[in-house]
């Protein structure tokens, strides 16, 4: 199994059941539990290319394609800030230029920013534990087999 299967089969499970949780901090979503959570989908998929985006970034950057494993703070924090640089784009494009969806009235914004923070903490929260659990997936020896670790799969 390829690693960006292992990673979408992490990561869209987990992604959705952030997306269910933080929808009721939101507006725009359809009324039925049903169109809800169809929305909710939808969003992982968007979520789950940008997990692949994020984990292409990585590999750019450390010239990688296993740079997660094994798991280094160093490297999942500068991942994660790119994570969290691609997300709040995504999310004030999304609200202040499309119009997508917006914040229930007790959700607080992030100053400067313009986001709120349920959007902003998805990346920080979710990022590394998917990568830390891709990590934890990689097949025994593949670490240490993988000589210069260059191969793309």
């Amino acid at each position: 199994m390829t690693t960006g299967v292992r990673l979408l089969i992490i990561a869209l499970p987990a992604y959705f059941v952030w997306e269910m949780l933080q929808a009721p901090a939101f507006t725009g979503m359809p009324q039925g539990w049903w169109a809800a959570t169809a929305v909710c989908a939808l969003a992982t998929v968007g979520d789950g290319v940008i997990v692949l985006a994020v984990f292409a970034i990585g590999a750019g950057l450390y010239r990688d394609w296993r740079w997660f494993a094994p798991p280094r703070p160093g490297r999942f924090a500068i991942v994660v800030l790119a994570g969290v640089i691609v997300h709040v784009a995504i999310e004030w494009v999304m609200v202040h230029r499309l119009g997508r969806w917006g914040y229930q009235p007790g959700h607080p914004i992030v100053p400067l920013l313009g986001i709120g923070v349920v959007p902003l903490l998805q990346p920080l929260g979710v990022l590394p534990l998917v990568f830390w659990a891709l990590a934890r997936t990689e097949p025994r020896g593949r670490v240490a087999a993988a000589g210069p670790r260059r191969a793309i799969e």
